[in-house]
């Protein structure tokens, strides 16, 4: 895009083509992120000058020229010195492709590096990091960097000689009427139980075809009051994915044998990663679905027996996927539908090559818009609309911790 403030606010927009409409906002952002370089840029020469106008510090009169906060001047001034000693990531931003968000992710992740990492694989985490940020937004970008930390430092400190257990807290108050309030934490193994339980209680839906319209906070209250009530009758546990409440631990046979690596659990999202230690104790003690990778076997076909997908179809979709499927998308697994990449109704099979998991949102997307999904090396991969990417250029998710760091690897970040 060439055009002049001006001649984009003289634009009439009404009358340009949807397509034409949506390509326009993506250009727009990027034109925003490259005006942003160059104000660093210029904020760069001012500092390098000493450019003060008589005031003591060239951010106090950087907010009085540009009439913005104190902590907005810093702001820009952490990201002056981020783009100053990081060149990959300030040609992303000079190239639009990066924004002020994303450098706050980049650069928090690269101050939590721990110092003994070497150079090279701290760029390459940098290069990494800079890569996903042109597909995902801040918040997907965090995701991406978690997973990169912990592959820098898998075994991360010194285990203690006697290291503490999990911290599991509860303090119940009873109030006059009979209501009862409750605070507490739960360690992550009691942790992820108690969300695999909650999750297919606290879904959204009033069950009558109307709209739910509880808060986050009210469903999952109730799901917890309803949860009591199962507790009641052990055998009345329910359901989800078509599984009774599990956990499900992924890692390789090698790590979990010399008790090295960290496995991921399911149920806590970028939090459930357990050391290989704490595996084996919860294998003693918890009903636990193992997923050994590192092995030939492959998840059952069903073929066209079934349209719905089986428990040990949605296991395997599960362990692949980590979640939606759809880019950017952090929604786990037990609130996802199994789609057919291919309909079952034109002949598409139920298995685990031509199915993958999907939220509801993203579902809808996906049979109601010019987004396609195949499986592509035995991974789903999506195509955007041309709108959003005129060569349409393959996405896929990396927001997950159960694959993503496989891919990861490819990045030598383990050294």
């Amino acid at each position: 895009m060439e055009k002049t403030a001006d001649e984009l606010l003289a634009t009439p927009w009404w009358r340009v083509a949807d397509a034409d409409l949506l390509t326009a906002l993506s250009e727009i952002e990027e034109l925003h992120r490259r005006t942003y370089a160059a104000s660093l840029a210029i904020l760069e020469e001012v500092r390098a000058r000493n450019v003060t106008g008589g005031y003591d510090c060239t951010r106090v009169a950087h907010r009085d020229l540009a009439r913005i906060p104190i902590t907005e001047a810093r702001h820009r001034e952490v990201h002056l010195d981020l783009i100053q000693h990081s060149p990959v990531t300030r040609d992303a931003l000079e190239a639009g492709h990066l924004g002020p968000d994303h450098l706050d992710v980049i650069g928090k992740m690269l101050d939590a590096i721990p110092s003994h990492i070497a150079l090279e694989r701290r760029v390459a985490a940098e290069e990494m990091l800079v890569e996903h940020a042109q597909t995902l937004d801040s918040r997907g970008l965090k995701h991406v960097a978690q997973q990169i930390l912990a592959w820098l430092d898998q075994d991360g400190p010194e285990p203690l000689a006697d290291p503490d257990p999990p911290v599991n807290e509860l303090h119940i108050s009873t109030h006059r009427d009979g209501h009862v309030a409750f605070t507490g934490r739960l360690g992550p193994e009691h942790g992820a139980l108690l969300v695999g339980l909650l999750s297919p209680l606290a879904k959204p839906g009033a069950g009558d075809g109307t709209r739910d319209l509880r808060g986050v906070g009210e469903r999952h209250g109730d799901a917890f009051a309803e949860l009591l009530r199962l507790t009641a009758n052990a055998a009345a546990a329910p359901i989800d994915g078509g599984e009774r409440p599990h956990l499900t631990l992924t890692m390789s046979l090698g790590e979990l044998r010399e008790q090295v690596g960290h496995a991921h659990l399911n149920g806590l999202g970028d939090l459930g990663s357990l050391t290989a230690r704490q595996v084996r104790r919860l294998a003693c003690d918890a009903k636990v679905i193992p997923l050994v990778l590192d092995s030939d076997s492959q998840p059952l076909d069903v073929g066209r027996g079934k349209r719905t997908a089986p428990a040990g179809i949605r296991r395997g979709l599960a362990w692949r996927d980590g979640g939606c499927s759809f880019p950017t998308c952090d929604r786990r697994s037990e609130w996802c539908d199994a789609h057919h990449v291919v309909s079952w109704l034109d002949g598409g099979p139920t298995s685990l090559a031509n199915m993958t998991l999907l939220c509801r949102r993203h579902h809808t997307l996906i049979h109601h818009s010019d987004w396609e999904v195949r499986i592509r090396d035995g991974l789903p991969e999506f195509l955007p609309p041309a709108y959003l990417d005129v060569r349409r250029e393959p996405r896929r998710n990396t927001l997950h911790g159960v694959r993503s760091p496989l891919l990861l690897r490819k990045k030598c970040l383990t050294g």
